[in-house]
C-alpha cells in the first residue's frame, strides 16, 4: 500500500488487485463496463424516462412550496393537507394527492428557480439537475478514493431502484448525497469549514446530516464542528427573513418532533420498514390501522425504542477513533455514521438509500486496499440486496400479511451492513472498554433516561384517546370535518383518488363522473332545517360552493350538482338554512362573506358581501343556531376567535395571547367548543359563552381538528393521535353536565 501526503494528512492508497489471478484481470474492466452500461440503460428506462412523462407524489409537494414562496404567500400552512390540496386543485397539477408532512421549509428552496416553468417542465430541469449531482458526487468519490470512475460508477448504478424512485418521485436526496460527498472530499482535503458548510445546507434540507456536529465533537474536531453550527445558524436566520418566522417555528416545534417519532405518514407501515415502525407494529394498538398488535403496552415501547437506538449507537461510538483524519479508520466512520442515520431514520423510503452510495463506496474502497475481497463482496451483496428488496416479489405488496420477518426483510439486511462496517472498524478501537467505558456509559444512562421519558410523555393519553374512537365503516388516510345530520353524520375523508365527503356508512353523499376532469370535495356544511348540503368543490377553475339535496338520495345522484357560489371555500349555513358564510382566499389570506338564501330552494337571494375587513385572516367560520356567527382569524401573529352580530364589528371572545380556533357552538348556544394551541400541540376544549371559563378535554402529545357538536353534551373531532401527522380519524367525546365550567 502507497502512502502520499496531502497538507500534513497521510492518506492510504490502495495497490491494484494484483492477487487475483492474471486471466481474470483483464476481463474485469470489460465486466465491470457492461454491467454499468445495462444498469444505467435500466436506470433510464424505469426510473428517468417514466419520471420526464409524469408528475410523481413527491416532486409536486416541494414544486407547490416553493412556488407558494416565489409568489408571496405566507407558508404557516404548508403542513396543513387540505389547505395544500386546495391550492394544488387551483393551480391544476396533475397530481392526485399532494403533502408536505415531515419535510422542512428549506428543501422546497432548491426547487424556487424551476418553480417559474410550469410543473412538468420543472420536473424535467430538476431530473437533469440530478443528473448532474450524481455524476459530480462519482466524480469526487473517485478523487479521495482508488477505486477508480468506473467501479464507483458500477457501485453507484447499483443502487438502480433507490435510483430509479429517486428519479422517478423527483425527490431531493441526490442532492444531499452530492452534499455529503463534497463535504467528505473538502474533510480530506484539510478544508474544514468548507466540510461544515456543506454538512449544514444537508442538514436543514433533511435535517439528519446536522447530527455529523456530534460526530466532530466527539472526535474533538473543533473547526468543523464550528464551521457547521455557524453555517447553519447563518442559514436559518436568513431563512427567518426569507421564508418567514412562523413556518420555522411550526416545524421546529411541532412537526420535527412528531417526525423524529416515526409519525409522519402512517407509523405502522411494514413498507416504511424501520425500528420506529416495527415497535408500533408490535406494541401499540390504533382501530384501524394496528388492530392486533403483539402486545398493546405503550409503556414497553417507551423502555424499549431508546435501547433499541442506543444499540446502534454505542457500538458506533466504541469504534470511532479520536484521531482527527486518519484514512482507513476516518473513511471507515464516516461510511458507518451515514448508514447509522438509515438504520436510525424512523420513516425510510426506498429513495433515501442513495446516499447509502456514499457509504458504500468507501467502505468497499478500504476493504480492497486491505485485500479482504470475501467482506467486500459481501457488503457488496448486501447494498444490492438492500436496494432490490422493495421489488421482490416475496416482499412486494404484501403488507401485513407476511409478518414482521419477511415485511421488515429490508431492515434486518441493513442492520447486517451494519454489522459488516462494526467489524471493519472494531480493530481500530480494540482498547476503548478500557479507556472510554464510563464516560461512554454515563451518556447511554443519560440518552436513555431522557429517551423513555419522553415516549412515556408522548404515549401518556394515547389509550384514552383511543377509548374515543367512532368506529368507521371505511379507513381513509384522513377523516376530517365531522358534521352531524338527521340520519347521522358526514365528513371529509381522503382517499386514494382524492378527497370526498362521505356519511356515516361510508358511502360519497355526491359521486362525481369520473368521466371529467378530476373534482375535489374539500369540506362540507350542514343545517338540520335546511333540505340542502353545502359541498366546496376545488378544481383548476378554484373552488366553489355548490347545494345537494340532503338525505340519502343525494349519493345516488351521478349530474353535476346545482352551483351557489364561485370562488368560495369552506362553507358554513345558518340553522335556518337562510344564510350561508364562507371564505374567499387572495394569496392565502381568508375573507369572510356572507349571503343569503331562498328557502326552501337553496338558490342566491342575493350577491355575497364581505362582512369582516382585510386585516382578518380568515381560517373558518360556523353559525349559531339563533344565527350569530363566530369564526377563527390570523390577526397580528395569532390566530383568535371573534362572535359577530349583523350590523356590529367582530368581538373576540379567546385569549390575544394564545392561538385558538375552530370553533362550534353548543345548540343550547351555552357552550364553544374549539381547539388550543397547548405546548405546541393542538388539544380540544370547550368554554362557556357567557363567562369565558374555559375546560380543556384533550392532553395528548398529538393534535385535535374541527370539533363540532354531536349533541347537547357531546363534542365530535378529529385527532391525530396514534396515526401520522394530521392524518387524522374521528372521535367522539361525552363533555357531561359540567355546570361549574371549572377554569
Amino acid at each position: 500500500m502507497s502512502r502520499t501526503a496531502e497538507r500534513g494528512v497521510t492518506v492510504a492508497r490502495p495497490e491494484p488487485l494484483d492477487s487475483l489471478p492474471r486471466a481474470v484481470i483483464p476481463v474485469l474492466p470489460w465486466l465491470e463496463t457492461a454491467c454499468s452500461a445495462v444498469l444505467a440503460a435500466l436506470l433510464l428506462w424505469k426510473g428517468i424516462l417514466p419520471g420526464w412523462r409524469i408528475l410523481n407524489t413527491d416532486f409536486p409537494n416541494y414544486y407547490l412550496v416553493a412556488r407558494l414562496l416565489r409568489e408571496g404567500y405566507g407558508l404557516d400552512r404548508i403542513y396543513d393537507w387540505v389547505w395544500l390540496q386546495r391550492i394544488k386543485d387551483h393551480w391544476g397539477l396533475n397530481q392526485t394527492l399532494v403533502g408536505f408532512a415531515g419535510l422542512t421549509p428549506f428543501s422546497a428552496l432548491p426547487v424556487v428557480p424551476f418553480s417559474i416553468f410550469s410543473p412538468i417542465v420543472a420536473k424535467r430541469l430538476w431530473i437533469l439537475t440530478n443528473v448532474l449531482f450524481l455524476c459530480s458526487s462519482v466524480e469526487l468519490l473517485s478523487r479521495v478514493t482508488s477505486l477508480g470512475r468506473r467501479r464507483i460508477w458500477l457501485l453507484a448504478l447499483l443502487a438502480v431502484f433507490p435510483l430509479r424512485t429517486s428519479f422517478l418521485f423527483g425527490q431531493m436526496h441526490l442532492l444531499v448525497l452530492f452534499l455529503l460527498v463534497s463535504a467528505y472530499y473538502f474533510h480530506r482535503k484539510g478544508r474544514q469549514i468548507a466540510c461544515g458548510v456543506c454538512l449544514s445546507i444537508a442538514g436543514v434540507l433533511k435535517i439528519y446530516p446536522l447530527l455529523f456536529c456530534g460526530y466532530f465533537l466527539w472526535k474533538r474536531q473543533w473547526r468543523p464542528a464550528f464551521a457547521m453550527l455557524a453555517a447553519t445558524l447563518l442559514v436559518v436566520g436568513v431563512g427567518y427573513l426569507w421564508i418567514g418566522s412562523d413556518v420555522l417555528n411550526i416545524y421546529a416545534t411541532q412537526i420535527l418532533p412528531r417526525s423524529v417519532q416515526g409519525e409522519v405518514l402512517d407509523p405502522y407501515s411494514v413498507h416504511a420498514a424501520s425500528g420506529a415502525a416495527l415497535f408500533h407494529r408490535l406494541l401499540i394498538a390504533e382501530p384501524a390501522l394496528n388492530p392486533v398488535p403483539l402486545l398493546n403496552s405503550p409503556s414497553l415501547y417507551a423502555v424499549l425504542y431508546p435501547l433499541w437506538q442506543l444499540a446502534v449507537l454505542v457500538p458506533l461510538l466504541a469504534v470511532f477513533s479520536i484521531r482527527a483524519n486518519r484514512a482507513g479508520p476516518d473513511q471507515l466512520e464516516w461510511a458507518a455514521f451515514v448508514l447509522a442515520f438509515l438504520v436510525l431514520s424512523p420513516v425510510p423510503s426506498s429513495y433515501h438509500f442513495v446516499v447509502m452510495i456514499f457509504s458504500i463506496v468507501l467502505l468497499v474502497d478500504v476493504l480492497l486496499a486491505r485485500k479482504e475481497y470475501g467482506v467486500a463482496g459481501l457488503a457488496a451483496a448486501l447494498y444490492c440486496l438492500i436496494s432490490a428488496i422493495e421489488f421482490l416479489p416475496i416482499v412486494r405488496g404484501t403488507g401485513a400479511s407476511l409478518g414482521i420477518l419477511p415485511g421488515f426483510a429490508r431492515l434486518w439486511i441493513v442492520l447486517l451492513l451494519w454489522a459488516v462496517l462494526l467489524f471493519c472498524l472494531w480493530p481500530a478501537r480494540a482498547k476503548f472498554l478500557k479507556t472510554y467505558s464510563v464516560r461512554t456509559a454515563s451518556l447511554v444512562a443519560v440518552v436513555w433516561i431522557v429517551g423513555a421519558f419522553g415516549y412515556h410523555r408522548h404515549f401518556g393519553y394515547l389509550n384514552q384517546e383511543m377509548s374515543r374512537r367512532i368506529p368507521a365503516s371505511v379507513n381513509p388516510y384522513l377523516a376530517i370535518g365531522p358534521r352531524p345530520t338527521t340520519g347521522g353524520y358526514v365528513f371529509t375523508a381522503m382517499l386514494p383518488d382524492g378527497y370526498r365527503v362521505l356519511d356515516q356508512a361510508g358511502n360519497a353523499v355526491w359521486k362525481d363522473d369520473k368521466s371529467r376532469r378530476p373534482v375535489d370535495q374539500l369540506s362540507v356544511a350542514v343545517a338540520q332545517n335546511s333540505p340542502v348540503l353545502l359541498l366546496e368543490l376545488a378544481d383548476s377553475t378554484g373552488s366553489r360552493i355548490v347545494a345537494i339535496p340532503s338525505g340519502p338520495s343525494s349519493s345516488k345522484n351521478p349530474e353535476d350538482p346545482r352551483p351557489l357560489i364561485p370562488n368560495a371555500e369552506s362553507p358554513a349555513i345558518s340553522a335556518d338554512g337562510r344564510s350561508v358564510a364562507f371564505i374567499r382566499e387572495t394569496r392565502g389570506r381568508g375573507t369572510l362573506w356572507i349571503a343569503r338564501l331562498e328557502y326552501p330552494l337553496g338558490r342566491l337571494e342575493s350577491l355575497p358581501n364581505q362582512i369582516a375587513d382585510n386585516a382578518y385572516d380568515v381560517r373558518d367560520v360556523t353559525f349559531a343556531p339563533s344565527g350569530w356567527m363566530i369564526f377563527a382569524a390570523r390577526v397580528n401573529g395569532r390566530i383568535s376567535i371573534f362572535r359577530m352580530v349583523s350590523g356590529a364589528q367582530p368581538r373576540m371572545v379567546s385569549s390575544p395571547d394564545e392561538d385558538v380556533d375552530s370553533p362550534a357552538v353548543s345548540p343550547d348556544e351555552r357552550l364553544v367548543a374549539f381547539r388550543k394551541l397547548v405546548h405546541n400541540r393542538w388539544q380540544l376544549g370547550y368554554m362557556d359563552a357567557a363567562t369565558g371559563h374555559e375546560r380543556m378535554l384533550t392532553f395528548g402529545d398529538c393534535n385535535v381538528y374541527s370539533p363540532g357538536w354531536a349533541g347537547p353534551i357531546r363534542i365530535a373531532y378529529a385527532t391525530d393521535c396514534g396515526r401520522g401527522l394530521g392524518l387524522s380519524a374521528l372521535a367522539l367525546v361525552d363533555i357531561g353536565d359540567d355546570s361549574s365550567m371549572r377554569p
